[in-house]
């Protein structure tokens, strides 16, 4: 039975992309940009116009839920029951930021056309939480209330974080993995310092 992965759609948004990665480094994100790769692989814009309503914007949308949708075919391709929690996280963090490194150039210009937007489903803070959601669903985590947004907050920053070391090192991986490993690090050591620490017993006076 057909997928909607093998829908000539999707084939096609795929080809745009790879046409558009391309040309973003020099171009950008732009309109400009996804006209161009419409015309590299010979399509009207107004052909594809239901595939990418937003235009340039749909296109950014669609770059990234691509990572995201790498990041879960590597984590279930994993043996997950046999790994600690710090090397299944640490495992889909890298996943993204090897993705990311593949168009190293391309990737900087979407990551900076997202932090141009406070607001909205491409916003830097919508994309971190979107990766994070990602990557703890994607090694089964159950959790709900409390415990669901701080796992997410919590990994966010370490995305953020590291993304900052990750352009610094203009995506050398030894240089920001040394720096994923140090965070993970940091955080299991603190969520662990959480965990022993027994809040005294308060009685109310009534």
């Amino acid at each position: 039975m057909p997928t909607p992965e093998d829908a000539p759609t999707a084939l096609l948004r795929q080809k745009i992309l790879a046409s558009a990665l391309e040309i973003a480094p020099v171009s950008g994100w732009t309109e400009e940009t996804y006209l161009a790769a419409c015309a590299e692989i010979e399509v009207s814009p107004d052909d594809v116009a239901y595939a990418f309503p937003s235009g340039a914007a749909s296109l950014i949308l669609l770059y990234f839920d691509t990572l995201k949708a790498e990041i879960k075919d590597e984590l279930a391709a994993l043996p997950l029951d046999e790994m600690r929690i710090r090397d299944k996280v640490t495992q889909g963090v890298a996943v993204w930021f090897e993705a990311l490194s593949r168009h190293h150039a391309a990737s900087v210009k979407a990551l900076d056309w997202s932090l141009a937007r406070p607001t909205g489903p491409l916003s830097m803070p919508e994309l971190l939480w979107g990766v994070a959601d990602t990557i703890w669903r994607g090694i089964g985590d159950t959790s709900d209330g409390f415990t669901y947004y701080s796992k997410r907050t919590t990994l966010s920053a370490v995305l953020g974080s590291t993304l900052a070391a990750w352009r610094g090192a203009e995506g050398n991986e030894p240089a920001w993995r040394e720096f994923l490993d140090r965070r993970i690090e940091n955080v299991m050591s603190f969520e662990k310092f959480k965990a022993q620490v027994k809040l005294p017993e308060v009685k109310l006076p009534f």
